[in-house]
Formats: structure tokens, sequence, C-alpha cells
């Protein structure tokens, strides 16, 4: 291998540590070398040939992975042992990678709603819902790549989706709060003291969230004290997310609603470190974190 397309291997390697475990075992070698002999080979004809290799490869990528985890599952290949073990880099991927989508779909069910004019209880049940998607999403895919049986699936669904109702419903206080603080700021003028109101409430309200649907998560592949952990997990990932996503968003200057931008940077910064703590590197801990009743 050329020394020019080590990373870009190494980066591939990792996507395809999201594939099951058998698939890995049996094609995951064979995959890297022929898709890193395509890049040496398109590279003799022009870059642009090793953009387009990449491109189409990360392009069938996604429907091959849903494919097989399908067939996996059809095929009844779920953890058969009381403990488990995942990897941090994988758990760290599917992790984000659930969180993310499920922030995007939270806002464009959000905007839907905003242009059927909703309002009252359709609106909070609507986003009850909403906030559920991140964390469902998160749950299922940290279940795909730990290789729960599919009865867990439903467990980790119902808990997680419970988290994520219900640290929306607590944060709505904080919500009109801080649309009470918003509203006295801007009466007094001033951007600066109302950006820095308008953050700390957003900081607030998403900490709050975090704190339940982390311990939704927790009892999704445990119990109580997992539920500890994972809420002050969720906690503070949310809260490192919000901040990071608002600077980022609020650098792009052309967006005129880059509220979106900031939750789905949250999102998959939060999935990732709540990925990094669900992983447990090469060797299955002695007191197994998801028992035989679970699956």
């Amino acid at each position: 291998m050329t020394t020019r397309f080590q990373g870009v291997s190494k980066i591939y390697g990792l996507l395809l540590g999201l594939f099951p475990r058998e698939f890995q075992w049996q094609f995951k070698a064979e995959m890297e070398e022929v898709f890193t002999v395509s890049l040496e080979e398109a590279s003799k004809m022009g870059g642009a040939l090793v953009v387009q290799a990449c491109f189409f490869e990360l392009l069938d990528l996604p429907v091959n992975l849903v494919v097989e985890h399908l067939s996996n599952l059809r095929k009844g290949n779920g953890m058969k042992i009381t403990s488990f073990e995942v990897g941090r880099a994988r758990a760290v991927l599917m992790g984000a990678l659930g969180m993310g989508v499920g922030w995007v779909l939270t806002w464009l069910l959000d905007v839907y709603c905003y242009s059927l004019n909703l309002s009252g209880l359709p609106v909070v049940l609507v986003a009850m819902i909403a906030f559920a998607f991140p964390v469902i999403l998160c749950g299922l895919m940290l279940g795909i790549a730990a290789g729960v049986k599919r009865r867990a699936f439903l467990r980790i669904g119902l808990w997680t989706a419970a988290g994520g109702m219900l640290g929306h419903l607590v944060s709505l206080p904080i919500r009109m709060v801080n649309s009470l603080l918003l509203s006295r700021t801007s009466v007094m003028g001033g951007s600066g003291r109302y950006d820095t109101t308008f953050l700390l409430g957003m900081v607030a309200v998403m900490c709050a969230y975090g704190l339940f649907y982390g311990a939704g998560l927790g009892l999704a592949f445990g119990n109580w004290k997992a539920s500890i952990k994972f809420g002050l997990i969720g906690l503070v990932a949310n809260a490192v997310g919000v901040l990071a996503g608002y600077f980022i968003a609020t650098s792009m200057k052309d967006i005129s609603n880059n509220i979106y931008i900031t939750w789905s940077v949250t999102g998959i910064l939060a999935g990732g470190v709540l990925g990094w703590f669900f992983g447990k590197g090469k060797q299955p801990e002695a007191d197994p974190f998801m028992r035989t009743d679970n699956a």
C-alpha cells in the first residue's frame, strides 16, 4: 500500500467495522485489499478518478450496511452469551451516526409541523415524539454494534423512547423561563446579552434533556447503575455538543436558520461520546453489562 492511501484505507477499514462480525471475519480483509488496489489503479489515470472511486464506494456502503444487518438478524446471529464486547471505534461511529440522523429527522419534523401551524397539545405531543428520535436511533445503532438479539431491540426502543420523551417534558419549564428571559433581554436591548442568554438557556435545556435520555439509554442496556452513569454522560455530552454546535453554526453567516446545524452537530458529538463510553475494548467484562433477560 502506498503511503498516500494509508489514511483513506484506515478510514475505510473503520467504516467496515460497522458491518456484522461474521461478515467482517469473512470479507473485511478482502474488501480492504480490493479498495486499496482500486485506488492505486485509479491514481494512475488521475486524481479525479480516485475521488470518484471513493465517492461510489461511500455511496454503496450505507445500503450494503443495512442489507447485511437485516440479513444477520434474519439468521438469528445475535449474541448468545451473557456478556458482550464492543470496540470503541465501532461504538463511536454507530452512536454518532444514529443520533446525528435522529436530529436531522427531528428538525425535519419540526419544519413540517411549523408549516401546519399546529398549536397547543398537538405541538407538545409531536415534540415529544420528535425528541425521542435521536436517542432511539442511537440506542438501536449501539444495539446493532453490540450484536444483541432481536428481542432486545424492543426493550432498547421502549427505554430510549421513554428517556427522550421524559427529557423533553422536563426541559419544557426551562424553555419557558428562557423565553421569558429572552423577551426581557430584547426589551432592555443589547445583542450580546441576548445571545448569551439564548446560549445559556439552550445549554440548560439540552443538559436536562441529555440527563434523561442518557438514563433511558442506560436502562435499555443495563440497570439503574448504568442509568445513572449514562445519565451523567448524556448531560455532559449534550452540554459540550451544544456549545460546539452553536459556535460552528454561528460562524456560518450565509445560513438563515442555523439552529438546525447546532442540533446536528450536538447529536453527532453527543452520540460519539456516548459510544465511546459504551465501547468496551476487546475483552468482555466479568460483570456483564447486557444480561440474558435483556436479550
